[in-house]
């Protein structure tokens, strides 16, 4: 698989063979319940994914102000997008007081209900997480990228404080 931006390229590259419970495929454990129909009928594309992914076998992508992946149950690994890849997890961008970026990796707020590793708060492979991290750092130095996971960490940090507000 070609990806033409640097930024997606090295993050791909950093979550080709890691996962949260290491090199073992997490899906072996829950029945895959992220590939189905539990997790939503669909995934969030990073920018420059859509064009990548585009005519792949088992996807189906939709338009919309973020397109979204919807897939067969069963793919490819190395075909992932990169929504799978982090899977439960999110590079969350963080600004300290001077304007500093940096990247917090957490349990995505949206993958609780569907994830058991989310839900029970399992303790993932180290190496994934560092991934991840590293992976956040990569999308940062791409505009696009940037402005994705800036946009979506607002989101995120909003459903993190209505949880809050909600369990009071």
């Amino acid at each position: 698989m070609k990806v033409d931006n640097k930024a997606l390229r090295e993050a791909y590259a950093l979550l080709e063979k890691t996962t949260p419970l290491g090199r073992t495929d997490c899906g072996l454990a829950c029945g895959a319940v992220c590939c189905t129909d539990a997790c939503g009928d669909s995934m969030e594309l990073f920018p420059f994914e859509k064009e990548l992914l585009e005519g792949a076998e088992g996807f189906e992508i939709t338009d919309g102000e973020v397109p979204l992946l919807r897939c067969s149950g069963r793919c490819e690994r190395d075909k992932r997008p990169l929504a799978c890849r982090i899977y439960p997890l999110f590079p969350l961008v963080c600004t300290d007081e001077d304007g500093k970026e940096s990247i917090r990796v957490i349990y995505d707020p949206r993958s609780g209900a569907a994830c058991p590793l989310s839900s029970q708060r399992v303790r993932l492979d180290r190496r994934f997480v560092r991934a991840v991290r590293r992976a956040g750092k990569y999308l940062l130095s791409d505009s696009e990228t940037a402005a994705y996971l800036r946009k979506t960490s607002e989101y995120l940090n909003e459903l993190i404080e209505l949880e809050v507000m909600l369990k009071g």
